[in-house]
């Protein structure tokens, strides 16, 4: 898989950033659980950002990925997404290769969500009612997407307890789940040219897209 590959799989996910951006702030947080009002809180902090730092983001197209940063990086647990999208072979990789892999794919998974922040508005979630029984730590909470002239969509964040707090681990959008996806792509890789060169892949269009932003901020 070359690098038009990693780019098309990175595209994939960006909805689970733009959902996360368009939550109603109407919701009241007593009326939902506590996974819920995760991605409730996530959905107004990254609501507040974008309305502070509009200027600032037309002039310096890098802040996004700074600000969604800061937002997503303590409620996504990105070890663990991590440890599920490379499956076996995370097993058998090095301590080393653990983490700068996991290190390169939360820059890839942060990136790719920022380039939702500026573009999506009018979107509107209704949350299903949460199956949850006292001392569960790990729920699907499903939630509907409409927006204006466009059929509904149905996403459905996989979350669990992490040090404490509920963290999100995978999302599917019309059944098609984030860590298969990533799987599929890079267990192709691995096979093709190693983990070494699965973790180069990744930071060569990581690194790439530094360069992009870098040059249009310049411009």
């Amino acid at each position: 898989m070359g690098k038009s590959g990693l780019i098309a799989i990175a595209r994939q996910p960006f909805m689970l950033l733009m959902l996360l951006v368009c939550l109603p702030l109407a919701v009241a947080a007593e009326e939902l659980t506590g996974p819920q009002q995760v991605i409730q809180r996530i959905s107004d902090q990254l609501q507040q950002v974008l309305m502070d730092n509009q200027q600032q983001l037309q002039d310096d197209p890098a802040l996004v990925y700074r600000l969604a940063n800061d937002v997503l990086v303590p409620n996504i647990d990105f070890g663990h997404v991590s440890s599920l999208v490379l499956g076996k072979y995370w097993r058998r990789a090095t301590d080393e290769q653990k983490q700068a892999f996991s290190r390169q794919f939360q820059r890839l998974l942060v990136r790719t969500y920022s380039t939702a922040f500026k573009e999506f508005q009018g979107w509107e979630i209704s949350y299903t009612p949460l199956r949850m029984n006292e001392g569960d730590d790990d729920v699907a909470v499903h939630t509907q997407v409409k927006r204006t002239g466009a059929p509904p969509v149905d996403v459905v964040y996989r979350m669990h307890i992490k040090d404490g707090d509920w963290k999100a681990y995978d999302v599917k959008i019309e059944g098609i789940s984030l860590v298969t996806n990533y799987r599929t792509s890079f267990a192709k890789e691995v096979r093709r040219s190693g983990m070494r060169g699965l973790i180069d892949r990744i930071t060569e269009l990581n690194d790439s897209r530094v360069k992009r932003v870098a040059a249009s901020s310049s411009t």
